[in-house]
């Protein structure tokens, strides 16, 4: 009787365990390979004063699941800033794409504890796109990078708006 009723409770374990775990999988976008892009949490950067000429604007996002074509990845994140507006007066705007690795993950934050610094810079391996302008220069410039998954670049192409400048 015993083993009837341990081969029964497995059974109604995995019955409603591996379903659970299946649709939290696609609901995250992990078994998906669904693209995504997302500002990272707590990272804009202001560098100036209000009242000075110039502000430049900083910010972040993580992009899941990228393209490997550089092409495709400059037109996503140009796609993304057309449907993502960044208010650019009397600025100079500096975006900045991420993908997510082992050491930046979907959920990372920075962290300037007493023992532990972690910023963004500290990531530059994973930076696989970014996009300048400003009042005075309002073409946008746009870098994207094929890399490693330690972090070497293995191709990079530069685009003013839609032009190839490499």
């Amino acid at each position: 009787m015993m083993k009837v009723n341990s081969k029964v409770l497995g059974l109604m374990i995995g019955v409603f365990f591996i379903p659970l775990s299946l649709i939290g999988c696609a609901e995250n976008g992990e078994s998906s390979g669904e693209t995504k892009i997302f500002e990272i949490a707590n990272t804009e950067e202001v560098v100036g004063k209000k009242g000075e000429e110039v502000l430049t604007l900083r910010k972040h996002y993580m992009i899941l699941n990228s393209p490997e074509d550089l092409i495709d990845l400059k037109d996503l994140v140009e796609g993304y800033v057309k449907n993502h507006p960044v208010e650019s007066e009397n600025k100079f705007i500096d975006l900045s794409f991420y993908r997510e690795s082992s050491d930046l993950p979907r959920n990372w934050q920075p962290d300037e504890s007493y023992m532990n610094t972690d910023r963004l810079e500290h990531h530059k391996s994973d930076l696989i796109a970014s996009i300048t302008w400003s009042d005075t220069q309002p073409q946008k410039e746009y870098d994207v990078y094929d890399k490693s998954k330690e972090g070497k670049i293995l191709k990079r192409m530069r685009f003013i708006e839609d032009r190839l400048v490499e």
